[in-house]
């Protein structure tokens, strides 16, 4: 018996105790910012968190945070830009659990702030790299073990540049822009299968990511607007991305599958509206005729 088939019979044991277990949920980038926030509001929720990152110190720190609510709880390291530790995570993780539940995508890197023809060519190519290749390796190690469980929710983490321009942010928008096409893509892929994605904008946050835009020196020269949103407190809470990627889980936006929905918009709204009853584009991306 292969690997990959040793991991399937040990899913198939393991899925009697399915609806007694908790739900497994992992959420990328969980050292931090909107990823921090998500991991621990599903702790919050009594699910089985996984979180991962890069960072050491922060792995730990949020780790004993997340232990406060479940010893099950766990972070661990990984790095979405090398497909191999991906796909080795993956792999221990259903070893471990048995089944992934939720997989959230939300780590993220915005380096490349000013004019395209002047930003360093490497901090252009990590944020496309970290962001939508990233989206992509884990897609690649996930989806196949959430088919062959039977079950499973995607919820990708875009932002800035997907609904129009974003200048001086050409290559975070670019690649949160592709991360929307390729959730729809990906979504249409998966339609008969159990399997179900879904986009989330989480706008703006007070976050790292945030705090580097506003205070470095590029920042301050070609994002200045970004600043005057917190100066006009009017950024986003911290639990409200978490609240909206809470019901795509949950299966309460199941209308808005393949979708991209922003945390701007009315949750009880978007609860209530059938997509039966709207543009079949309705937050989807598409060139106006």
């Amino acid at each position: 018996m292969d690997r990959f088939s040793k991991m399937k019979l040990n899913v198939w044991c393991r899925r009697g105790k399915k609806m007694e277990d908790k739900q497994v949920v992992v959420v990328t980038g969980a050292t931090r910012g909107i990823g921090r926030n998500t991991a621990l509001f599903f702790a919050e929720k009594g699910y089985k968190v996984i979180g991962t990152g890069r960072n050491v110190e922060k792995l730990k720190e949020v780790e004993r945070e997340l232990k406060d609510f479940s010893s099950e709880n766990k972070m661990v390291s990984m790095d979405v830009t090398k497909p191999m530790d991906v796909k080795q995570v993956v792999e221990n993780i259903f070893n471990e659990y048995g089944h992934i539940d939720v997989w959230i995508n939300n780590a993220g890197a915005f380096m490349a702030i000013g004019p395209t023809w002047e930003v360093k060519q490497e901090d252009w190519v990590n944020d496309v790299t970290t962001n939508l290749f990233g989206t992509f390796y884990c897609i690649q190690a996930a989806v196949p073990m959430m088919l062959n469980q039977g079950f499973g929710r995607i919820i990708n983490i875009v932002g800035g540049g997907t609904i129009g321009a974003f200048k001086y942010g050409n290559g975070y928008g670019t690649s949160k822009t592709a991360i929307a096409r390729f959730t729809e893509n990906l979504s249409e892929e998966l339609k008969n299968t159990p399997i179900q994605v879904f986009a989330l904008d989480p706008g703006l946050n007070d976050t790292d990511m945030t705090r580097y835009q506003r205070y470095t020196e590029d920042g301050q020269r070609y994002l200045s607007d970004i600043e005057t949103v917190f100066e006009q407190n009017i950024d986003v809470p911290p639990n409200q991305a978490p609240q909206f990627v809470y019901y795509m889980a949950t299966g309460e936006l199941n209308d808005y599958i393949g979708r991209v929905v922003s945390v701007y918009e009315d949750l009880e709204m978007l609860k209530n509206i059938s997509k039966e009853a709207t543009d079949p584009d309705f937050y989807k991306l598409r060139l106006k005729k």
